[in-house]
């Protein structure tokens, strides 16, 4: 039997990555790790209805050590304002680069799969699914291929039983993964990626503040590959 436990954060990502290991896997667990961060209560009731809409069972565990670190750090996914950015901003190198520096929360990849190794150390092995992606992966270096190549060596020595990370997305970039999105059916416009969300619709639907780096990926990667977005903005980003 096939087991996996997908790190889910309530984005286009881990939505996408959710759908997939729906249909690759024959046991699956999502798994939501809060630490104080500005989207958690939003994070938390994505996280309730894509369970629900894919019957899929839910673990939602806090981290309170990690929101004080992230506050001990300064960042600003963690009680903070995030940077208002434009698609023409994330064309230059740098300002994505600050961008990133911004929201970093301390270790947190390392820290998600370390949990989610456990649980599946416990549960007797199985696979990590992560979002992480080309997009990310070029200005956060825990979204590299080469950051998972060194956790699954890790995890060779540190759990008992047999346990891996798969990360299904890490060649393509937000266009590609509103794609894959498309392909697999999935109610995206449930999902969220705002770091600074603005509360939900009357019918369940994310509204995003549209100004953030996230929100600009997302609007820019669903527009140039599907043509449509059907996801709530505050403030609809230009692309």
């Amino acid at each position: 039997m096939k087991r996996a436990v997908v790190l889910f954060s309530g984005g286009l990502d881990s939505t996408a990555c959710l759908y997939w290991a729906k249909k690759n896997y024959d046991e699956i667990i999502m798994l939501t790790i809060n630490y104080g961060s500005n989207e958690e209560k939003v994070t938390n009731k994505v996280a309730e209805f894509f369970s629900k809409e894919l019957n899929v069972p839910l673990r939602i565990v806090r981290l309170d050590f990690l929101e004080k670190f992230s506050k001990l750090r300064g960042t600003t996914l963690v009680g903070g304002e995030t940077p208002k950015v434009t698609a023409k901003d994330l064309e230059s190198t740098e300002v994505a680069k600050e961008t990133a520096k911004s929201v970093w929360v301390p270790a947190r990849n390392l820290v998600l799969i370390a949990v989610a190794a456990s649980l599946l150390d416990a549960l007797g092995g199985g696979d990590i699914v992560v979002g992480f992606n080309a997009e990310e992966g070029a200005t956060f270096p825990d979204n590299t291929p080469e950051f998972v190549e060194r956790m699954n060596e890790m995890l060779k020595y540190g759990t008992m039983a047999e346990v891996r990370v798969v990360a299904p997305l890490i060649n393509l970039d937000k266009k590609g993964i509103a794609k894959l999105l498309k392909e697999l059916g999935a109610k995206y416009e449930y999902s969220n990626s705002c770091y600074m969300p603005q509360g939900f619709t009357e019918d369940g639907k994310p509204i995003h503040c549209g100004e953030c780096e996230s929100c600009v990926r997302r609007h820019r990667g669903l527009i140039e590959s599907i043509g449509e977005d059907r996801t709530i903005y505050k403030v609809k980003p230009k692309v």
